[in-house]
């Protein structure tokens, strides 16, 4: 089979015919339909992220059918995604639901193989702890990929108190899920991002103001929106991190920061802590997914009540891995995948 694999961080990804994987006792084989991208393969991929384990294949944003199962709780035929994250299910923070953060954690697509392929194999330890999503036939490949970012949403959602008006930084895939999951509350969503293409999908999809921050200061507008007061949180949902200090100067007192995106491992930022104090600011970040997230975003994903295909602008073969990356990272588009 082919597979797309990072051999080093910072070199090109490579393109590797492997044998397709054989399964144990407990194991799981899922025949992949699309992968999505995510900003996490790109900093692996450039060497900002450090903590894999190469070589291996890349991907987790998984969408396939389950083509052989030796585990008694999944059927061949079941369209099914994964919840990447292994844990050892005993430890403090497993036994608190906190599975993101248990110290034997292991992921697909990050230090085993993963979707980047034609087959990936979920074994029988992430099986067993219901890592593995099974949805209706009747759900496309093009909505059961983003099952994994849209978890990671909803977790974040749950720890950040929304108030009457958000702020996204960025409508990229992150920030139109963030979008349309906060829409339903009925909360005003104000938008900012620096690209037309993006900005037209967040009016499209369900944002209340949408602000260019190349050609106004967002801080003002969002003072203006608010009567002066500022918004009640702010989800940063992009890697660039000249935003973020921005963010505490529209936030209200006592508002909430929740800074979601992933930035280079180097990223310095400087913040006026006296000023926080007193503004009684709450600043946390959302990372990853919990399994609970995952249930969450299965039962969301299997209603086909949002709309996740518009937001996939590419797809690319696995015999174009850096083409794919190259096409992310040029933000021409918005969410891209390899579809095997």
């Amino acid at each position: 089979m082919k597979t797309v694999v990072l051999t080093a961080p910072g070199e090109d990804l490579v393109t590797r015919e492997k044998p397709i994987p054989e399964l144990s006792r407990g194991d799981v084989l899922i025949k992949v339909d699309l992968c999505g991208i995510c900003t996490s393969d790109i900093s692996a991929q450039r060497g900002d992220a450090s903590d894999y384990s190469p070589p291996v294949v890349l991907g987790h944003e998984i969408a396939g059918v389950i083509c052989e199962s030796r585990n008694r709780n999944y059927l061949e035929g079941q369209k099914a995604s994964v919840d990447p994250v292994m844990c050892c299910g005993i430890c403090y923070y497993c036994k608190k639901g906190l599975t993101k953060f248990c110290p034997e954690i292991c992921g697909v697509g990050h230090d085993i193989d993963g979707g980047f392929a034609e087959y990936v194999r979920i074994p029988k330890m992430l099986a067993d702890t219901e890592g593995i999503a099974v949805v209706p036939d009747e759900v496309k490949p093009e909505e059961l990929m983003f099952l994994e970012p849209l978890a990671c949403c909803f977790g974040a959602l749950e720890e950040t108190p929304l108030g009457e008006n958000v702020v996204i930084l960025g409508a990229g895939p992150i920030g139109l899920l963030f979008i349309q999951l906060i829409k339903r509350e009925g909360v005003r969503i104000i938008v900012s991002e620096p690209l037309e293409h993006r900005r037209q999908m967040a009016a499209k999809i369900g944002a209340d103001e949408i602000i260019d921050p190349s050609d106004v200061s967002i801080v003002e507008v969002v003072k203006e929106l608010t009567s002066g007061i500022g918004t009640d949180a702010v989800i940063a949902a992009t890697n660039d991190p000249s935003v973020i200090p921005e963010t505490f100067q529209m936030l209200r007192r006592g508002g909430y920061a929740n800074i979601f995106g992933i930035f280079p491992h180097d990223t310095s930022i400087n913040l006026d802590v006296e000023q926080l104090h007193y503004s009684g600011h709450k600043v946390f970040s959302s990372w990853a997914l919990n399994r609970k997230d995952t249930k969450a975003a299965t039962e969301e994903i299997s209603k086909r009540e949002l709309k996740l295909e518009a937001i996939l602008t590419g797809k690319f073969t696995l015999a174009q891995p850096m083409e794919a990356f190259n096409y992310v990272v040029s933000r021409k588009g918005i969410k891209a995948a390899f579809a095997p």
